[in-house]
C-alpha cells in the first residue's frame, strides 16, 4: 500500500498541478506557460524574484520553474527566500544560459531537481516537468 503525498489545491481527479513560472525574459516564460498549460497544469507567471516570493507566500505550488538570473534576485536566492515563506519547499527546476559547472553544482546542492540550459527544446521541459511531478507526487517511493 502507498501513501500519496498531496498539497493543498491539487485537483486529484485531473491530476492538475500548480506551477510557479519566474524569468525575466516574458518570450521564455510564454513558451514555458503554453506548454504547461498544454499538458493541463495551471500556471503562475512571475517576471521577477520578488514577484515569484509574493506568489509563493499566497499560493499552494507543486513546483517552481526559476531563471537563474532575473532583473532583481538570482533564481537561487530566490528559491533560499521561498523556502523561508513555504514549507515544504517545492521542487524546483532552473533555467539558465550559463553552461558553468560550478553553477549547476551551485543549483544541486541547493536541492532543484534539474537545471535546462537555454534555449532549450521544448520537449525537455515537458519531459523534465512529467518526471519531477511523477517522482514527487505521483510515486513518492521513487524520490530518493
Amino acid at each position: 500500500m502507498s501513501i500519496r503525498t498531496t498539497l493543498p489545491g491539487r485537483d486529484e481527479a485531473h491530476e492538475r498541478f500548480t506551477i510557479l513560472v519566474a524569468d525575466d525574459d516574458a518570450a521564455c516564460r510564454r513558451t514555458v506557460t503554453g506548454l504547461l498549460d498544454r499538458e493541463g497544469h495551471r500556471v503562475l507567471q512571475a517576471d521577477c524574484g520578488k514577484q515569484a516570493i509574493e506568489i509563493a507566500r499566497i499560493e499552494a505550488l507543486h513546483l517552481l520553474i526559476l531563471d537563474m538570473y532575473m532583473r532583481d534576485l538570482t533564481g537561487l536566492a530566490t528559491l533560499r527566500l521561498i523556502d523561508q515563506v513555504r514549507n515544504p519547499l517545492p521542487p524546483t527546476i532552473f533555467l539558465t544560459a550559463d553552461k558553468s559547472k560550478e553553477l549547476q553544482l551551485e543549483a544541486l546542492d541547493a536541492g532543484a531537481f534539474t537545471i535546462i540550459l537555454k534555449p532549450f527544446e521544448a520537449e525537455v521541459v515537458k519531459i523534465s516537468v512529467q518526471m519531477l511531478l511523477e517522482r514527487y507526487y505521483r510515486n513518492p517511493d521513487r524520490r530518493e
